[in-house]
């Protein structure tokens, strides 16, 4: 049911989401246009708040597909996802064995924020969070074997490539986890071993690389102080001590809001032998030191989104349900209250296949009927099971999961579809009416990033702003609030996604040309 639920509506939604992934197609875009894959811009200009790396891969995609499909942008993560799911299993096995191995996997990739929000899109952070992820667990296992050398230079080979996605987040975690595990190990002063500096020698050689040939294209006084304050604005530094303090009560919350329904688990943290179990199992304490001290960082970080730990929420997992089964051994109350909360979390979803066909909104789907009848059948089929077979409950509900992901993909995303669709559509109309000519964003109109990947991908010229030396021959994208009507031909008038502002595709008079009223400041 994995791949069905994962692929079936990829492609389905255009890129309009309020988040990263129309920036991450945008970038990609205009370095194919562009031809230089070295230096991301947006609207041609230099772009400094992610390195390209993830860009890159979502342009091997799009050479290889031979397309731009939403599809192609979003598949990259989709393989990440599953080859996350793997990483997890191939490292927990070793230690809880197989079975909770797979659960681990399963109760990870089924979580509700990824199973029914970024498993649809085309962004960074689950790629990210699955090599940030591995170097976790290569730590704990070279680190058990004694090759230090090979901890060091993988894992800073690995934040190397972290690095070269997402900045600094890469660092910090990778000294955090080093600082916590040797001192926890009382191993401190093999943090100034040559081995240690050997891997950050690497992690030099790769990164300066990169920046050795981007000096030829542009200079770095901005690169590094960009993302420093990518890193620093998400925290009380900006955001004060009201906001801050609000955070520390509220981010639990969120959390398991996010994930759930598996956050139920969280209930294993209220054992009284909980730190006994974490003393006796070299593992669990390596999951918990991980989890514990970078969450840190995101906890007293106002503006912190699920996707930035994705990659912490594995080792959590890992020992939560390993505490599960122990507990289950025993016939404990704890595992018994999750396992009566998850079977009503299954009634609930076999119920709420029931009114789909009559409700306005999910009703003209096609075959409503017969969609909403598969997706209670299989829910009840799985309840049964689920009561049966006591030792698989945990994978019978993920399967469960996968079937709301489904019931998901039939009834909830077909009814977002023409909102999306029509801002592509009209983005795509507004770069087809200029044809080969030159199209320039006028001065300081508002844009967004899915309207100026659809006329980029449209007209494979970069869309660039112009504050100057305008004519009468060139296509301009206006935002009506800077100029007033009479100094412009409309030739096409379309909308942004975002708040639905009216923009224009125009020809300026000679009027227009040499306009020059009031300055309106708007927020690009």
């Amino acid at each position: 049911m994995l791949f069905p639920a994962l692929l079936w509506h990829l492609g389905f939604l255009a890129i309009n989401f309020p988040t990263d992934e129309p920036t991450r197609a945008l970038v990609a875009m205009e370095m194919i246009v562009s031809g230089n894959y070295i230096t991301p811009t947006i609207n041609g200009e230099f772009y400094y708040n992610k390195p390209p790396l993830y860009n890159w891969i979502i342009i091997g995609f799009y050479k290889m597909a031979g397309n731009y499909s939403e599809f192609t942008l979003r598949l990259p993560m989709i393989i990440s996802l599953l080859l996350f799911g793997l990483t997890i299993f191939l490292f927990v096995r070793k230690h809880l064995g197989n079975k909770q191995a797979f659960i681990v996997a399963i109760l990870f990739i089924t979580s509700g924020r990824i199973l029914f929000w970024d498993s649809f899109l085309g962004l960074i952070d689950i790629t990210f969070s699955w090599l940030v992820y591995g170097s976790f667990m290569l730590i704990f296992q070279l680190h058990a074997r004694k090759k230090y050398l090979a901890l060091f230079l993988i894992s800073y080979l690995l934040t190397a490539i972290t690095f070269m996605m997402k900045g600094l987040p890469s660092l910090v975690f990778q000294g955090i986890t080093l600082l916590v595990f040797f001192s926890y190990n009382r191993e401190f002063k093999k943090l100034f071993n040559w081995r240690h500096f050997a891997g950050i020698g690497l992690f030099l050689i790769v990164v300066g690389t990169y920046y050795l040939f981007y000096f030829r294209y542009n200079s770095l006084d901005n690169v590094f102080t960009t993302l420093f304050s990518e890193s620093e604005k998400r925290t009380i530094v900006n955001y004060g001590w009201v906001r801050f303090v609000t955070h520390l009560f509220t981010f639990p919350l969120e959390m398991f809001y996010h994930f759930f329904p598996w956050s139920v688990l969280w209930i294993f943290f209220f054992r009284k032998d909980f730190r006994k179990t974490l003393h006796d199992h070299p593992f669990l304490r390596f999951n918990f030191l991980v989890f514990i001290f970078n969450i840190i960082i995101y906890w007293t970080s106002p503006e912190s989104y699920p996707r930035y730990i994705f990659m912490l929420f594995p080792p959590l997992f890992t020992i939560l349900v390993y505490m599960f089964f122990e507990d289950l051994k025993k016939n404990g109350i704890r595992s018994r209250i999750v396992e009566y909360f998850l079977l009503g979390v299954m009634i609930l979803g076999a119920i709420a296949a029931i009114p789909m066909p009559i409700l306005k909104q999910t009703g003209f789907v096609d075959q409503a009927w017969l969609k909403a009848g598969v997706m209670f059948t299989t829910m009840m089929i799985l309840t049964f099971f689920y009561l049966k077979l006591k030792d698989q409950r945990m994978i019978i509900f993920a399967a469960g999961m996968l079937m709301l992901r489904i019931g998901f993909d039939w009834f909830i995303i077909p009814p977002r579809y023409d909102d999306f669709q029509v801002h592509k559509e009209m983005s795509i109309k507004a770069a087809e009416v200029t044809g080969q000519e030159n199209l320039y964003i006028y001065r300081h109109s508002e844009t967004e990033h899915a309207t100026t990947f659809y006329i980029t991908m449209a007209k494979q010229q970069l869309l660039k702003r112009k504050n100057d030396g305008f004519n009468t021959t060139d296509y301009y994208y206006l935002d009506p609030r800077l100029m007033p009507e009479g100094y412009y031909e409309t030739i096409y008038d379309f909308q942004l996604y975002r708040h639905d502002q009216p923009l224009k595709i125009v020809k300026l008079n000679e009027k227009g040309v040499s306009y020059n009223g009031p300055f309106i400041e708007i927020n690009p």
